[in-house]
């Protein structure tokens, strides 16, 4: 039921933040934006639970998001499997070049 809501997490002078756009009242926070992402889905489903509990309708996820160009640093953070990540790190280090390198390779090669 958490899996479709659009979750912001913001960088503050004590850490980070979180919210949903769909469901006023729901935040989180932590020092980390994992911590704080986890943080997040707890509430949002200790939220949920008393909306239910409480027989109030459950808001729905409507919110999405978009990004200009503008937005674009060059920069690409993925989560992958260690074993994948392992593989991918002595490839590089086969062909000797850096995982970054390597990948970014291997997208321009499938996606121009």
């Amino acid at each position: 039921m958490t899996d479709n809501y659009l979750i912001i997490i913001e960088k503050s002078q004590n850490g980070y933040g979180a919210y949903c756009p769909d469901v006023p009242g729901c935040v989180a926070f932590g020092d980390t934006q994992e911590e704080t992402r986890k943080e997040f889905l707890s509430a949002l489903e200790l939220h949920i639970k008393g909306l239910e509990e409480d027989g109030l309708p459950i808001p729905h996820a409507s919110s999405s998001f978009a990004f200009s160009s503008d937005d674009c640093t060059g920069v690409l953070n993925i989560r992958t499997k260690k074993s994948t990540h392992l593989k991918l790190i002595k490839l590089a280090e086969k062909e000797n070049v850096s995982v970054s390198h390597l990948v970014n390779d291997a997208i321009i090669k499938q996606y121009g």
